[in-house]
């Protein structure tokens, strides 16, 4: 297949503007402070390919410098955004986003062309995943941010190897470490549990594995394959920023293990556990949250609200895990990023 090199340096091409304008297809980011039929910068939007369409004119597809202004717009511009609420601000970024990375594969782009794209893109839906990790189905689909976060995550990772492979001497610039142990450690979080992520962790090169947001995030996995629960859950407000947002979607399923675990370790009626330490060890803000974790599970608080009584036959299995939510401890640290610095890989603590 010819390899086919995009001419286009604007964020859409003309003729999909034109096209788009004359038809009134205009997203609501795409309009002039908001106002209909009043065109303002246009974003070439996601289109899926069918058997019988031709490969793209040059003309249709944007340069590498246009992709890449393309996905700093998105990401520094419309994520700000606050005239909308987050999820249509996501669904639009989503798609357009969607079509950079169609142009990437469309154009044969090599492992560091790739990488330059791709990274934000991790960064940004792994940030989404935690900001709407409490919208209902209709308004976010988790299962389908997992799936494409997983796929970018896989691509910026196959091209580092490669890298790796065609340049084994050749040490990595300050900004070039920084990125690849950020992302690497983004993979090992979202995967906390995997033997596949643990196993690549261990194959890293050094440079990787010294890096000391990597290391913590290697001893929170290590933690989580030893069955050390308590440990996995100390390390998680350790973490910046986006990495904390990560990992705290598997908070629920962790606070579930330890709860079951309780109704076997305190399963006498003269037992009690104070609420106090299952606050902090459960990293839940106040006792109305672990309320609603005793009634989720049919755990018996005692009248005075002071102290949980386990019971290993009455701890209710078969209820779904609670959704993923906001958390007061990442919370804390988002509000003190500037979101594009972040989701840009221009700044990492």
């Amino acid at each position: 297949m010819a390899q086919v090199r995009g001419s286009c340096e604007s964020f859409c091409p003309d003729g999909e503007a034109k096209m788009r304008i004359r038809e009134k297809l205009l997203h609501y980011y795409e309009l002039k402070n908001g106002q209909k039929n009043t065109p303002g910068v246009l974003v070439k939007e996601f289109t899926r390919s069918a058997a019988d369409v031709k490969m793209p004119l040059p003309k249709e597809m944007r340069t590498e410098a246009a992709l890449t202004k393309t996905v700093e717009y998105l990401l520094k511009d419309i994520i700000l955004d606050t005239r909308k609420p987050y999820n249509l601000v996501y669904d639009f970024i989503f798609d357009r986003l969607r079509a950079v990375r169609r142009e990437i594969v469309i154009q044969m782009y090599d492992a560091r062309q790739k990488i330059i794209q791709l990274e934000p893109i991790v960064m940004f839906l792994a940030y989404s995943r935690y900001r709407l990790c409490g919208e209902s189905i209709e308004k976010f689909d988790p299962k389908i941010c997992n799936q494409h976060l997983q796929e970018c995550l896989t691509g910026v990772l196959c091209c580092y190897e490669e890298l790796d492979g065609l340049e084994p001497s050749r040490e990595p610039t300050i900004r070039e470490l920084d990125r690849r142990c950020f992302i690497e450690s983004l993979y090992q979080v979202f995967n906390l549990g995997s033997p596949e992520s643990f196993a690549r962790a261990l194959s890293l090169p050094g440079y990787v594995r010294q890096d000391a947001t990597f290391k913590l995030c290697f001893d929170i996995c290590l933690a989580f394959q030893q069955g050390n629960l308590y440990k996995v859950l100390m390390g998680f407000p350790q973490l910046p920023h986006i990495l904390c947002a990560v990992a705290t979607i598997k908070l629920q399923a962790i606070r579930r293990s330890l709860l079951q675990i309780f109704t076997h370790a305190y399963n006498n009626k003269q037992l009690t556990v104070p609420v106090h330490y299952l606050l902090r060890l459960l990293l839940i803000d106040g006792p109305t949250g672990l309320q609603d974790q005793c009634r989720h599970y049919n755990i018996a608080i005692t009248a005075d609200r002071k102290a949980v009584h386990f019971n290993k036959t009455d701890f209710n299995h078969n209820v779904e895990l609670l959704k993923p939510q906001h958390e007061r401890f990442v919370e804390s640290k988002l509000k003190r990023i500037y979101l594009p610095e972040v989701v840009l890989l221009k700044k990492f603590k």
